[in-house]
């Protein structure tokens, strides 16, 4: 039995071998491996210097600008995540105390909006990957039934700028997606207050 089973391994060795050394045979190439997936974020065409305003954000919106959206001055300076500054921007009434408010944060090293993407974002009342004046960006909100609403740009490779936009206006407390409206043109007006990356 033994024999017999050695012999037929020997056997089969054998026919392999022959094969593998036939003439004009090539052995199998491997199975090309797959190409990574592409990014749903596109790229930016021309990209935004964010480092250079990292420790300056209240100058992304001009005073004009900010009362034009409906904001007291000045702007508040705060500190913001891994060692950056945000900018935060205010309206109050005697009435109410908070009527709007803008906040806005910066990154220089981080891949914000590909970040953002991979999340799982099923649950979310918004959602929306889009651009704002050009720049690829995703627009969410958390909450269905308040006025608030985030926004990430992305304005250079690892570099964006989040602005969130928040409002206890009757307005949009009546329709609370109104808030991204308001969100992407404060966002587009803070995009062009950054300087061409060289």
């Amino acid at each position: 039995m033994r024999t017999r089973y050695l012999a037929s391994v020997v056997t089969a060795s054998s026919v392999i071998l022959a094969a593998g050394c036939g003439a004009g045979t090539a052995p199998e190439a491997a199975p090309p491996s797959p190409a990574p997936a592409a990014s749903p974020i596109p790229p930016v065409k021309n990209p935004r210097d964010v480092a250079a305003m990292a420790r300056r954000p209240c100058e992304l919106l001009t005073s004009q600008q900010a009362t034009g959206f409906g904001f007291d001055l000045p702007p508040q300076e705060l500190d913001g995540l891994f060692g950056t500054l945000d900018c935060q921007w205010r309206k109050t009434t005697h009435e109410q105390e908070l009527v709007r408010k803008v906040d806005l944060s910066m990154f220089t090293n981080n891949p914000t909006l590909e970040v953002v993407y991979s999340k799982d974002h099923r649950g979310l009342p918004f959602f929306e990957l889009t651009e704002i004046a050009g720049y690829p960006a995703i627009v969410t909100r958390t909450n269905a039934d308040i006025a608030v609403c985030d926004i990430d740009i992305k304005a250079a490779e690892r570099q964006s700028v989040t602005v969130t936009y928040q409002s206890e206006e009757q307005a949009l407390k009546n329709n609370p997606q109104q808030s991204c409206e308001v969100g992407k043109r404060i966002a587009a007006a803070v995009l062009m207050n950054l300087p061409p990356k060289s």
